[in-house]
């Protein structure tokens, strides 16, 4: 229990982080037609933050279901170098530890992962848990929070997706990674309010950006 206790105290940045993030997702959500038990359950078990902000983006858009888990799917293609590179630590485990622990990889705490010499399983267990229970309690609130929040106060969710992917590794970026990543921001900033392939740019856009991070 002392390092599944270490793991949730290791990981308690990236899930204060999480939780304003998930807020908006659940605020969005509810907004775009959603139940909350539909958006929590999405929390639980699609748990991707960038995927999911781009499906409720696709819900308001009245895009067909197969172009938004097409979407999803190219979003999350970053997740096969991260597992490739998470194996040698998580083949130690046996197989239904590492699928709990993969269905909880997300950028940051693969990031936390990888960070400290190899550990536990109650210690990766307590990083991603901790991680994940904060995403669901942040779209719970944001879920009862919905009406009473500004649609216009949400458009920043997606910008502020971009900073938590690249906030906790920004000291070590040479000038031409920092110099692609506010390009970036510019770009969701701007193409924002432009419609299906303004969404469409500034969802792709996150994608190689965290797969940028990640490299």
């Amino acid at each position: 229990m002392q390092e599944f206790r270490t793991g949730c105290s290791r990981a308690l940045g990236v899930g204060v982080g999480y939780v304003p993030i998930a807020i908006s997702f659940g605020a969005l959500a509810t907004q775009s037609g959603l139940s909350d038990a539909a958006a929590v359950v999405m929390s639980v078990w699609v748990y991707a933050g960038a995927a999911q902000f781009a499906a409720l983006e696709g819900i308001r858009q009245n895009l067909s279901w197969l172009s938004i888990v097409l979407t999803m799917l190219l979003m999350n293609l970053r997740h096969i170098p991260i597992s490739l590179a998470i194996n040698p630590i998580f083949n130690r485990f046996d197989r239904k530890q590492q699928l709990f622990l993969a269905h909880g990889l997300t950028d940051e705490a693969f990031a936390l992962d990888v960070s400290d010499k190899p550990r536990s399983w109650h210690y990766y267990t307590g990083i991603h848990l901790f991680c994940w229970l904060s995403w669901i309690l942040g779209t719970w609130i944001g879920c009862q929070l919905g009406q009473q929040i500004p649609a216009q106060w949400l458009q920043f969710a997606l910008p502020s997706l971009f900073i938590c992917l690249l906030i906790d590794n920004i000291k070590t970026w040479n000038q031409q990674i920092i110099l692609t990543i506010l390009t970036g921001v510019v770009l969701v900033l701007t193409l924002q309010n432009i419609g299906t392939l303004g969404i469409l740019i500034s969802i792709l856009g996150v994608a190689a950006l965290a797969t940028l991070q990640n490299q």
